[in-house]
């Protein structure tokens, strides 16, 4: 029987995830651009968030290291499509869903390598992912992925992860998963982060008559929510998934 001071503290983690939400929601950009598709399915079975089903999986209460959301020097965040065009050449923008489905693509494709490898950013109505995996099935829109000789079987994230590890790697480099299946490792955190001093200078920039009181509530702090999912195909890494959510 799950105690009452789990069921307050899963409820506490609801109300936080929602939070989160909402704040991004509000943030999703309008992108108008000549280069940006809109297709009319749900084939891209790598995405997590082709579904907008509640996560019933109650987060840890610790944080990622920075490096685990970089890869080729690229930063989740709001410049990463632009980051990953000058770095990896120019992608076509894939639209996908809508609400809270709602998601926007770059996709990249290792050349000239017997098994292809895929790196693929994507911003959602709640956050910025990448996913990195070998082969798999294809979809509707992988042909408009752009092939560039830095994405490869050797690609790895800033804090060491990469394709054809052993579980055991990924948990040396990320700690105690949250959940562990046989093929797959889990981590999905939250917790809340004083806010850089660069941030809340832009911040007090865009907030000039707020009192210091009120200023400190609303930026002194902020919410990071992260997930990582690896999958694993003979006891190596495979699949790879990389996302985060910052909120005030």
């Amino acid at each position: 029987m799950i105690s009452s001071t789990k069921k307050l503290k899963a409820s506490r983690y609801k109300e936080l995830f929602l939070l989160l939400f909402l704040s991004v929601l509000s943030a999703w950009p309008a992108i108008q651009q000549n280069d940006t598709v809109r297709l009319l399915d749900n084939s891209d079975w790598w995405s997590e968030n082709r579904t907008s089903e509640p996560d019933e999986i109650e987060p840890q209460e610790r944080g990622f290291a920075k490096s685990a959301f970089q890869v080729l020097g690229i930063n989740l965040d709001e410049k990463m499509f632009s980051h990953a065009s000058s770095k990896l050449g120019k992608a076509p923008l894939i639209e996908r869903g809508d609400a809270s489905t709602g998601r926007l693509q770059a996709c990249y494709v290792s050349s000239g390598a017997t098994k292809k490898v895929h790196l693929i950013f994507e911003q959602s109505e709640v956050g910025f992912s990448f996913y990195m995996f070998v082969d798999g099935l294809l979809w509707e829109g992988s042909d408009r992925c752009v092939p560039s000789e830095k994405v490869s079987p050797a690609l790895a994230t800033a804090s060491g992860l990469h394709l054809g590890q052993t579980p055991a790697h990924v948990i040396a480099i990320l700690g105690k998963p949250t959940k562990r299946s046989e093929n797959e490792l889990l981590y999905s955190f939250l917790v809340r982060k004083k806010t850089s001093a660069q941030d809340l200078k832009e911040a007090r920039e865009r907030n000039p008559d707020m009192n210091d009181r009120d200023f400190q509530e609303n930026f002194g702090y902020y919410n990071l929510g992260a997930r990582v999912t690896a999958k694993f195909v003979n006891s190596r890494l495979a699949y790879l998934a990389v996302s985060k959510v910052e909120s005030n």
